[in-house]
């Protein structure tokens, strides 16, 4: 092989990524980037470091290196400046493609497998969002340190030597802080052993043992629910049509059917013919005693394991390290194929084609999708960064915000990464919401119409209309609608940290201090009374370690002077949410009274009042 041709051999699967992908280089943000973006802003000394890096976050997940890390590091360099973050990721996939032809030569002992093989693996669906999404890039890491570790563990089986076994071992463990997926390499580890290389078995077993650990330490660490898309049904009859669901997804011709506006039967009749030839040559090999091709598929299956049960939140781009074996088998099958000769040549290749192009048009409209959703993100972030510095001390009201742009920009709250929280929708937003109920209410991110009222009032907000990719000042016109219409009611939640709340908050409360109000021993606010049957009161706020130093602080709470339960604020969690229900007959009243009262107060040096607890936030939804 000439030194232009292994140029050419190592650089084409990576040329094809860059042209299915490129404008993933050139993506912003969304969605979760935003809720990463902000992480440093917590971080003040090593010990909130430490919890930065490894509390679960994000439905109990702890990914120091691949989300944590990776978006602090990068956003102290970078902040908002988006390239970098996306030339990393591009060049990690890199990595991984000739990491994959390493292990796809490894295996089959083809060089024209090693290079079908990211050719496929690059053209399947399922790496459309990690290639656009950073916030996805743990999928993107994880690989690397999978393939990293079985090429490692490969080499340890070929030449005996313990050196590649325990550089397998640091490979593997770094895995668990890129995703936890990377509990399934032992599996495949020991796949491959029992199939090719079986005294070597039972040095896998110790990874087994961490593995385990491991998933039960992130089980008890993540404790409490996950919600609705993270329910875990682990029946057979539910576990089965979410297989089926990914086996589809791995060759993508429903993306390809639906962009295309053709049947569905087309669609079915494609994956058909694709298991049946999958399943047929495996079949076949396994008769003459080769089963490469059913480690393969095991692979896709040991990795697809573990999401098997979350029968509410089938993804795309969990496919992506499945997938990997898939990619090999099928490489494996053509390069079969061409040793012999054009007649079996040609239907492979025709197979590849038939999989490879419908793939390669819906993958470049899914990146092209996601970029223009993240340019509006985009559009809608540095138009209010450059607005606040017109107006630094206004309350922003943003009207015209569609369901795409609240579902992938605002509510992941982008502007707290400028530290701003003042950033709100207007009421009359709402209808062009599509809302989630297993996502939790909007409600925090609309200002109540009382408060709109309020603020605009007062002259203490502006409201900007968003038109297209701009936004533009509306608040004369704005603030003139408001007005003309009927006395709204009293907000059904409040910040009482808030100036444009003040109507609603009564006796024994300090001045507003950064976002926050100080309470005395006894305080009042009112809120519009339950809309429904079943809604709770929510009260949340935080108190001083001096207030708990002699031990929990109870909490006398009275809706409309009826007692509600006492509750008590504990030391070890100062910062406190307190849920009550409420009496039935409340419901529909204009106005309720929620009074409470405290056993004791505190005094500071240098600060002669007498201080209670630091709101916070008083809600009925």
């Amino acid at each position: 092989m000439s030194r232009a041709v292994k140029v050419a051999f190592w650089l084409t699967p990576i040329a094809f990524c860059i042209y299915l992908y490129w404008l993933g280089m050139r993506i912003w943000f969304q969605q979760d980037d935003f809720a990463w973006l902000t992480l440093r802003n917590h971080v003040t000394n090593f010990r909130s470091f430490l919890w930065a890096m490894f509390t679960p976050l994000a439905q109990g997940t702890i990914r120091p290196w691949s989300e944590r890390g990776f978006f602090m590091l990068f956003s102290y360099f970078f902040g908002l400046r988006a390239l970098p973050y996306r030339l990393f990721v591009f060049l990690n996939q890199f990595l991984n493609i000739v990491l994959l032809m390493i292990v796809t030569r490894k295996l089959t002992r083809s060089q024209l497998a090693a290079f079908i093989a990211p050719l496929l693996w690059v053209s399947c669906n399922a790496l459309v969002i990690p290639m656009v999404w950073t916030a996805a890039y743990n999928e993107i890491q994880c690989t690397t340190f999978l393939l990293l570790s079985f090429y490692l563990f490969i080499r340890y089986t070929e030449a005996g030597d313990r050196r590649f076994y325990w550089a397998q071992w640091v490979t593997f463990v770094l895995g668990f802080g890129a995703l936890e997926i990377n509990v399934v390499y032992p599996a495949i580890a020991g796949a491959y052993a029992l199939f090719f290389a079986r005294r070597y078995f039972r040095s896998t077993l110790p990874m087994f043992a961490v593995s385990l650990v491991y998933a039960v330490v992130h089980q008890l660490a993540s404790t409490g629910s996950k919600g609705f898309y993270y329910d875990m049904n682990y029946h057979p009859g539910s576990i089965a049509p979410v297989l089926l669901n990914y086996w589809r997804i791995l060759f993508g011709f429903d993306a390809y059917v639906k962009l295309s506006h053709r049947h569905q039967w087309a669609a079915t009749v494609a994956m058909l013919l694709f298991t049946g030839a999958i399943f047929g040559f495996a079949a076949w090999q396994a008769r003459k005693r080769r089963f490469l091709p059913l480690f393969l598929l095991l692979w896709f299956l040991i990795v697809l394991s573990p999401l098997l049960p979350l029968h509410n939140h089938i993804t795309d781009y969990y496919v992506m390290i499945p997938a990997i074996g898939m990619a090999i088998l099928g490489a494996h099958a053509v390069a079969l194929a061409f040793e012999r000769g054009w007649a079996p040549a040609a239907p492979a290749c025709a197979l590849a084609a038939l999989y490879m192009i419908p793939s390669a048009i819906a993958d470049k409209a899914g990146v092209l999708g996601n970029f223009d959703r993240a340019d509006r993100c985009r559009a809608v972030v540095q138009s209010v960064a450059y607005a606040k510095r017109l107006h630094p001390d206004k309350t922003f009201l943003l009207k015209d915000i569609d369901d795409t742009v609240f579902w992938s920009c605002v509510y992941d709250s982008p502007f707290r990464f400028f530290g701003w929280n003042d950033v709100f929708l207007t009421p009359d937003s709402r209808q062009h919401i599509l809302e989630d109920a297993n996502l939790g209410s909007i409600d925090p991110y609309i200002l109540p119409e009382a408060a709109t009222l309020h603020a605009l009032e007062s002259g203490t907000a502006v409201v900007y209309a968003m038109d297209g990719r701009r936004l533009h000042n509306f608040t004369r016109s704005y603030t003139a609608f408001v007005v003309s219409q009927p006395a709204p009611p009293l907000a059904s939640t409040i910040d009482v940290g808030q100036p444009y709340f003040n109507e609603q908050v009564g006796e024994g409360w300090y001045g507003i201090e950064s976002g926050m109000r100080w309470s005395n021993k006894h305080a009042v606010v009112y809120l519009r009374g339950p809309t429904a049957p079943g809604q709770k009161l929510i009260v949340h706020g935080s108190a001083p370690e001096q207030q708990l130093k002699d031990g929990p602080l109870h909490v006398a709470v009275t809706i409309d002077g009826r007692p509600l339960p006492v509750k008590a604020v504990e030391k070890a969690s100062p910062e406190f949410t307190f849920e009550y229900s409420l009496p039935a007959d409340l419901t529909g009243r204009p106005k309720v009274e929620i009074a409470f009262t405290l056993e004791r107060i505190i005094r500071v040096p240098t600060d002669d009042r007498d201080l209670g607890l630091a709101f916070g936030d008083f809600g009925i939804r």
